[in-house]
C-alpha cells in the first residue's frame, strides 16, 4: 500500500457517513484539526466531531479537486458540498447550501500505512455566508475590564409599555451551549403567541448567557414560568442536562420610571414616538 491508498481511504471514510471510519482511517492517536475544532482531535473526540458534521449536513460530500503527494506528506484541495438541514453548534438549521473550498495537509506514517495527522484550512466567513449566517468581528477581551460576545433581539411587533422585566443569567460550559440555545428557542416560540410577551434581548459573553425580557405586568411574567417550554428548560438545567457546573439566576423587575423619548433638540416626546417595542 502507499500514501495514495491511505488518502483514498481517508476521503472514502468522510464520504461514507460513518463517523467512526474517519478516526479509523488515521493511526492510533492520529489527529485532525480545522478552524472549527479548537485544536487537534483524535479517537472518540474526532468521531463525535465528525458525527456533528453529519448531523448538520446529512448529505455532505467531499470532492477532491487536486492532490499532491511525496514520501510522507500530501496536500489536497477539496470542495465540501451539502445542505444544512440539521442542527448547528449554537443554533438550528439554516437550510443553506455549502459549496466550500478548502485544503488539507497530511502527514503519512509508512509503518502503519495510515495518515497520522490532518490539518485542514477553509474560510469560515465564506462558510457562514453560504449558510446565511452573519459573522461579526469584536474587539479583544480586556481581562478584568471587558469581555465581548454575541447578542440578538426578538421582535414581536408589540409596542405596549412594559409593566415588568425579567432578567436571567445562566453559565454553561461550551459543549452544552447548543442544548441551552434549543431550550431558549422553544421558550421564545411558545411566548410569541402570548400577547403579554413584549419581546426581549439575548446576549452570550464567554460562558455566561443573559436574557432581558419585557412583559405587560409582573403577573404575566410569572405566568410565563408555568409554560411547558420554560418548565422543560428548568428541568433540563436542574437535572444536569446543561452540565453539572451550570449556574443560573432568574429575576423579575418592575419599572421605577420610564421617561419620554429623547431626540436631538432636547425636547421629550411621547412614548409612542419609540415606534416599536421596548427591548
Amino acid at each position: 500500500m502507499s500514501i495514495d491508498t491511505a488518502l483514498e481511504h481517508y476521503f472514502d471514510a468522510w464520504n461514507s457517513h460513518q463517523p467512526e471510519r474517519v478516526a479509523e482511517a488515521l493511526t492510533d492517536g492520529g489527529t485532525y484539526e480545522d478552524p472549527t475544532t479548537g485544536g487537534p482531535l483524535s479517537g472518540d473526540a474526532l468521531t463525535a466531531s465528525v458525527a456533528g458534521v453529519y448531523a448538520g449536513f446529512p448529505d455532505v460530500h467531499f470532492e477532491v479537486v487536486s492532490l499532491s503527494t511525496s514520501h510522507d506528506s500530501a496536500t489536497a484541495q477539496w470542495r465540501m458540498q451539502g445542505t444544512n438541514t440539521g442542527p448547528l453548534p449554537g443554533g438550528p438549521a439554516t437550510g443553506g447550501t455549502l459549496d466550500l473550498p478548502g485544503a488539507d495537509f497530511f502527514t503519512y506514517d509508512c509503518e502503519s500505512d495510515k495518515i497520522s495527522s490532518v490539518v485542514g484550512y477553509f474560510d469560515t466567513a465564506t462558510m457562514l455566508g453560504q449558510l446565511g449566517l452573519q459573522s461579526h468581528i469584536t474587539p479583544q477581551d480586556m481581562d478584568g475590564v471587558t469581555k465581548f460576545g454575541t447578542s440578538l433581539r426578538v421582535d414581536t411587533g408589540r409596542d405596549t409599555i412594559p409593566g415588568a422585566f425579567t432578567v436571567t443569567c445562566i453559565d454553561v460550559e461550551p459543549e452544552f451551549e447548543g442544548a441551552l440555545v434549543d431550550a431558549t428557542i422553544a421558550i421564545v416560540m411558545e411566548e410569541l403567541g402570548n400577547d403579554d410577551y413584549l419581546g426581549g434581548c439575548f446576549a452570550t459573553i464567554g460562558t455566561r448567557n443573559y436574557t432581558f425580557t419585557a412583559w405587560t405586568s409582573p403577573e404575566a411574567a410569572q405566568a410565563a414560568l408555568r409554560g411547558d417550554a420554560h418548565s422543560n428548560a428548568m428541568k433540563l438545567a436542574q437535572t444536569g442536562g446543561l452540565g453539572d457546573s451550570t449556574l443560573g439566576l432568574t429575576s423579575a423587575w418592575t419599572p421605577h420610571f420610564i421617561n419620554g423619548i429623547f431626540r436631538p433638540g432636547g425636547r421629550s416626546q411621547p412614548l409612542t414616538e419609540l415606534e416599536g417595542q421596548w427591548l
